[in-house]
């Protein structure tokens, strides 16, 4: 069985912690340009709502597909991965979102969709960006395998939550998935299905949180807005 060596990933992965690791270390803002607020929430992003918003009327989702920007100079690192590939990636990217999205709202959640805006429908627009996929040439050769000291990918993810008839964005959800501290360099196999798998559990964690984040918000008793 071939062996890739480590050390080469390694640096991209180091690099890739550089990038990803300043965005995640910035404490976040305690208001968005757009008026929303930070309340208390256990993500490192933050959870953000419009103190004058109400939830309780709110049964439903509209989910769009989340668009995908990859991290900075991620093509130019990878110059082997054609467009066929990141359009695999994105495809199924998108699809592992919606699926992990259903999870939460629909099966462990009290939501359902709606394929039309309605008052009581939220419109779900989720944003992925920094999306660093370390080593997407990894495990696609018979008997090739490729092995990372980290996390197999890497991501930002920022979700408005909106009034699905006005637009208005009430909420806002964003997670940090960076490279993990790994002091002990303990390698992993990295292959389409270990980022199959962590990417999943990013979306999930992102999807889990919306969904409390929106819970919390229906018990919570809006403000009116601050007169000038």
């Amino acid at each position: 069985m071939r062996r890739h060596a480590a050390g080469l990933v390694f640096g991209v992965v180091l690099v890739a912690a550089l990038v990803s690791g300043c965005a995640a270390d910035r404490p976040p803002d305690e208001t968005t340009p757009d008026g929303l607020v930070r309340v208390p929430a256990r993500s490192v992003g933050g959870v953000y709502r419009a103190p004058d918003a109400t939830f309780t009327q709110y049964h439903r989702v509209i989910l769009e597909p989340p668009s995908i920007a990859f991290a900075e100079d991620w093509m130019k690192n990878h110059p082997d991965v054609g467009a066929t590939e990141i359009t695999r990636l994105r495809t199924e990217s998108v699809r592992l979102f919606r699926e992990e999205f259903a999870r939460q709202f629909v099966r462990h959640g009290a939501y359902k969709f709606s394929d039309q805006p309605a008052a009581d429908v939220l419109l779900i627009v989720p944003v992925i960006e920094e999306f660093n996929v370390v080593a997407p040439e990894a495990g696609n050769s018979p008997g090739d395998r490729t092995l990372l000291p980290g996390r197999p990918v890497t991501m930002k993810i920022t979700g408005d939550i909106r009034d699905s008839l006005t637009g208005r964005a009430i909420a806002r959800v964003i997670i940090f998935h960076p490279p993990e501290e790994n002091p002990y360099h303990e390698l992993r196999i990295a292959d389409r299905t270990a980022t199959a798998q962590e990417e999943r559990r990013v979306f999930a964690e992102w999807s889990l949180l919306a969904r409390e984040a929106i819970d919390v918000a229906k018990a919570a008793k809006p403000r009116p807005p601050k007169k000038d």
